[in-house]
C-alpha cells in the first residue's frame, strides 16, 4: 500500500513538471517547495512558479542506474545534446528535470531524471529548471522509470540497458518491473538482450530507435549460438557508410547472418572401442584408427576388411529400413 501511495505522489510530481508554469499562481507554492529542502540547499536555488527551481548545474551530481545510452558510453550524442541546447536557447526549457537533495553533500543535488536537459543547460551556461523532491532510492527509481515509460524516444535496447543497470545496482527484479512497468517475461527479454550482446557492440551500434524487440532478440540469439562475434560486427560496421545511423548499423549486422548461414555445430566424438574415434557432424561421419602403438594391428585389420564391413552394414541398413 505504501508503494502505491508513493507511485501516486511521484506521478503527481511528474505531471506537475510537464504542466505550463503559468498555471501555478498560488504564492504559497514557493514556500512549500523551500520547506522540502535541507538547510544548506535553500541558498543554492531560486524559486520559480509551481515549485520549480533554477539550479546551478555545478551543484548537480549523478545518481542511480542510467537510462540513456548516450549517457552510458553508448554514443556520446554530442549533436543530440547540442540540438537540445539550441532548442532551450531559442524556446526555453519546456520540461523541468527532477532532482533530490544529496544525502551526504549539503548544498548538492542528485539527478533522478533530466540528464540531457542538465547537459544542455551546462553547455549554455544557464541554470536548469528542476523540481526538488525528497525521495528515497526506491521512490527515485520508480520516478525515473515512470518518466521513461512516458518518453517516446527510448529504444528497446536503451530499456534493456536500463533494466540491466537497475539489477546491477542490487535492486530486486520486482523493483525493476515496477520501475519499468513491465511483466516478468518482458524483463527477462530485456535482461537477455543486455547480457548476450557485448557492451562494446552496443556502443558500436547505438540505440537504434527504429528497431524493436525482434531485431535485438535476433542479434542476442546470434551471439548466444556463436553465429556472430564481436570481431564480425566490428568488421561489418567498418564497411558501413560513415554517416550510417544506428538502425542501419544494426540491420547490417543482422543481414550478415542470412548471408553466411548458420555455423555448423562442432563435431561430436565418441570411442566405441579403445583406439577407434568416430566423428559425427551435420555433413559427414568418419572413423579414425591410428596405425601406431597398440592400435596398429587393429588399424591394419580395418583397412583389409573395411569394404566387407561397409557392405554388410549397408545390407543391414536396407533390411532394417526397407531402403
Amino acid at each position: 500500500m505504501a508503494l502505491d501511495k508513493n507511485k501516486f505522489g511521484i506521478l503527481a510530481a511528474i505531471a506537475a513538471a510537464t504542466e505550463d508554469e503559468a498555471s501555478f499562481e498560488k504564492p504559497s507554492v514557493t514556500a512549500r517547495a523551500h520547506r522540502t529542502l535541507p538547510k544548506g540547499t535553500v541558498g543554492s536555488v531560486r524559486a520559480g512558479l509551481g515549485g520549480i527551481q533554477d539550479i546551478d548545474t555545478s551543484l548537480i551530481m549523478p545518481w542511480g542506474p542510467q537510462d540513456r545510452l548516450e549517457l552510458t558510453a553508448v554514443n556520446a550524442a554530442d549533436e543530440d545534446v547540442q540540438d537540445l541546447a539550441e532548442s532551450i536557447k531559442n524556446s526555453g526549457q519546456q520540461v523541468p528535470a527532477l532532482l533530490r537533495p544529496a544525502e551526504h553533500r549539503d548544498g548538492k543535488f542528485e539527478v533522478i531524471y533530466g540528464r540531457r536537459r542538465i547537459l544542455a543547460c551546462r553547455k549554455l551556461g544557464v541554470p536548469v529548471k528542476a523540481l526538488i523532491r525528497t525521495l528515497d532510492d526506491s521512490e527515485a527509481l520508480i520516478a525515473k522509470g515512470l518518466e521513461n515509460t512516458s518518453r517516446q524516444d527510448l529504444s528497446f535496447y536503451e530499456r534493456a540497458r536500463f533494466a540491466q543497470a537497475i539489477l546491477d545496482q542490487s535492486y530486486t527484479r520486482e523493483q525493476a518491473q515496477q520501475a519499468l512497468t513491465i511483466s516478468k517475461n518482458t524483463l527477462s527479454q530485456l535482461e537477455r538482450v543486455a547480457r548476450l550482446i557485448p557492451d562494446l557492440v552496443g556502443v558500436a551500434i547505438g540505440p537504434a530507435h527504429g528497431a524493436g524487440r525482434p531485431k535485438w532478440m535476433a542479434l542476442a540469439a546470434a551471439f548466444e549460438s556463436a553465429a556472430i562475434s564481436e570481431g564480425d560486427v566490428f568488421k561489418l560496421l567498418a564497411e558501413c557508410p560513415k554517416n550510417a545511423g544506428s538502425d542501419a548499423r544494426l540491420q547490417a549486422a543482422l543481414a550478415s547472418l542470412t548471408k553466411r548461414g548458420a555455423k555448423e555445430a562442432r563435431p561430436s566424438e565418441r570411442t566405441p572401442v579403445k583406439g577407434a574415434i568416430v566423428r559425427s557432424t551435420k555433413s559427414a561421419v568418419s572413423l579414425t584408427v591410428k596405425r601406431a602403438g597398440a592400435t596398429k594391428g587393429f588399424a591394419d585389420w580395418i583397412d583389409n576388411n573395411i569394404d566387407r564391413l561397409i557392405e554388410e552394414s549397408h545390407q543391414s541398413f536396407q533390411d532394417e529400413t526397407g531402403g
